[in-house]
């Protein structure tokens, strides 16, 4: 796979559109799409500089505004997405990896592989759960995720900042009181 193919998997598969992509490194969309999609040459440079984003992109609502004021958070190329790889995606943004997903959801993490590769559909058992860890099924099942399901994933991120931040405070507050 090269670097091209690899940038345009990550910005289909995290669901990130071009437009805040070309605003952050201050190009027009339309170049942008002619270097992910049309230009026959790498600029390595440049991707390196796109995937370098993609890693420290933060899910905003403001993100995701379109021109034509589509009420979808996700890109057309995600509404084609499997359960599966829904499931994967919704994984990573939440949990970070799918061990994580498996232990929060009390099965093994072979099961959970079964429904990420598509051997196995989930039934209503399995969407509970992902429904109670915050999973949007409307999303999971369709492609279409509601405003409010996002700004509970901002939230948690969020909290999960603010959590390691407290953490860091302690850590240093522990250590002075040990030097006084």
């Amino acid at each position: 796979m090269t670097t091209q193919e690899e940038v345009r998997k990550l910005v289909e598969t995290n669901g990130i559109h071009l437009t805040w992509i070309a605003e952050k490194l201050s190009i027009k969309k339309s170049t942008l799409k002619y270097i992910l999609y049309e230009s026959p040459k790498q600029d390595d440079a440049l991707l390196e500089q796109i995937k370098e984003l993609i890693e420290s992109f933060q899910f905003e609502l403001n993100l995701f505004e379109d021109a034509d004021d589509d009420p979808d958070l996700f890109s057309e190329e995600e509404l084609h997405m499997g359960i599966g790889e829904r499931i994967r995606l919704f994984a990573k943004r939440k949990y970070g990896t799918l061990k994580k997903l498996a232990d929060a959801m009390l099965i093994s993490p072979q099961q959970l592989q079964q429904y990420i590769s598509g051997k196995r559909e989930p039934g209503s058992r399995i969407l509970i759960k992902l429904l109670k860890l915050g999973c949007d099924i409307n999303w999971l099942l369709g492609g279409k995720e509601r405003a409010e399901s996002y700004r509970v994933y901002k939230l948690e991120t969020e909290l999960r900042t603010l959590q390691h931040n407290l953490k860091q405070i302690v850590q240093i507050t522990n250590k002075l009181e040990k030097h006084l």
